[in-house]
């Protein structure tokens, strides 16, 4: 059941007051704490829907506020309010489950308009839950009604497409039955268990047939020596036959699969990760290879979308690089494709074009970090280490 009701956390009294007012006349119940202590103490006694946080409090901050929050009261929204506004700490607010972030000074519009989209979404969520709970009440109760293992319907609904009449005339079939085994019998020709001999009632004279067949089949086909230098059981092949003849580069980027992993061919063979950058900007995918190879990443480049979702589909990433504006398609929905089908792929967004929100909108549909151009290598390099570490 949604009260409505809001803590305000601010140590400056002035922001409180003003957001108290601000949503008092909106029919919203506010509460007010000066620091985050004070804010837990009354979250012990109440039953509140939205807490508004600053981040820049004395002891405990915004931030470390907004992380117990989530740890002890996991049902309550947190809007983070700060007069320091950056895309770092937006994005480690959001990470850290904050449902949205508003840069001080803010007018009692966007306030106001923040507040009630809060407010829409968890009623939606509630009607979500009802929704879910009403279908697993009625898959569980649809799975105790069914007629029989044969037949896994449900006795209700056959009754209202049917009759009841006919449902209660259907035969209830519990004893399976077991699978027939094929008769065989010994054959002294072939030494072996026979169903020709079964069906013939005679043993074949001469040589057996499928003894023959085999004999014939082992002549034509290859033989492989154990110990012998073989690739793997996919790739058949002598290790030192392939080097001579493509090269010990080529040979060093095989593994367990039937396709050498061409991103490591002639580059780096000693690396331990590969990483896919999505930009249209040919200068920004050469700067991220020179400054990942010195740290054992393989990169592959992709200038268009489509291309990166082949690619995508070819092979598994350690890491995608993925700029924001793209010329094909918007990054932010091959961010979101990207989620849906590789979702355990961390993804970094790097752009030119960067803002709070679209930082925040980011790590909302999965990205691991958002990065402004230009960075510096120092930066770039802790960022990919740390995301393929996670």
């Amino acid at each position: 059941m949604l009260t409505e009701k809001i803590l305000v956390v601010d140590d400056e009294s002035t922001v409180c007051d003003s957001v108290t007012k601000i949503l008092s006349r909106k029919g919203f119940t506010v509460d007010n704490s000066s620091n985050a202590d004070e804010a837990l103490e009354k979250m012990k006694g109440n039953n509140f829907d939205i807490v508004i946080t600053d981040i820049m409090m004395p002891k405990t901050n915004g931030l470390e506020l907004l992380e117990l929050i989530k740890k002890h009261y996991p049902e309550i929204d947190v809007l983070i309010i700060t007069g320091y506004a950056s895309i770092e700490s937006a994005v480690k607010a959001t990470k850290l489950g904050a449902l949205d972030y508003i840069p001080k000074p803010f007018t009692p519009d966007e306030l106001v308009s923040r507040i009630q989209k809060a407010v829409e979404l968890r009623k939606l969520k509630e009607v979500k839950k009802t929704e879910i709970k009403v279908k697993l009440d009625d898959k569980k109760e649809s799975k105790n009604d069914v007629i029989d293992v044969d037949m896994p319907f449900s006795e209700k609904e056959v009754s209202e497409a049917t009759s009841k009449d006919f449902a209660d005339k259907l035969t209830r079939s519990d004893v399976t039955t077991p699978a027939r085994k094929a008769k065989t019998a010994y054959c002294n020709t072939g030494q072996r268990e026979c169903r020709r001999l079964v069906l013939t009632g005679t043993e074949c004279k001469g040589e057996c047939p499928i003894v023959k067949k085999e004999r014939e089949r082992a002549k034509t086909a290859k033989q492989i020596q154990p110990g012998v230098e073989i690739i793997d059981v996919d790739m058949p092949f002598n290790l030192s036959e392939v080097e001579a003849l493509v090269g010990s580069d080529y040979l060093d980027c095989l593994d367990r699969s039937d396709y050498p992993r061409a991103a490591l061919y002639g580059k780096n063979n000693e690396a331990r990760h590969t990483v896919l950058v999505v930009d249209d900007e040919p200068i920004v995918c050469h700067s991220l290879r020179r400054i990942l190879a010195k740290h054992s990443c393989a990169v592959e480049e992709a200038f268009e979308a489509r291309i990166a979702e082949q690619k995508l589909k070819n092979k598994k990433y350690d890491l995608i690089f993925l700029d924001l504006k793209m010329p094909d398609k918007d990054g932010m929905d091959i961010l979101l494709s990207i989620k849906e089908n590789y979702p355990e792929t961390p993804v970094i967004m790097i752009t030119g074009y960067a803002s709070i929100d679209k930082a925040v909108e980011a790590t909302k549909l999965g990205a691991y970090q958002f990065i402004p151009k230009p960075f510096t290598p120092e930066e770039l390099k802790e960022v990919a280490l740390e995301a393929m570490k996670s």
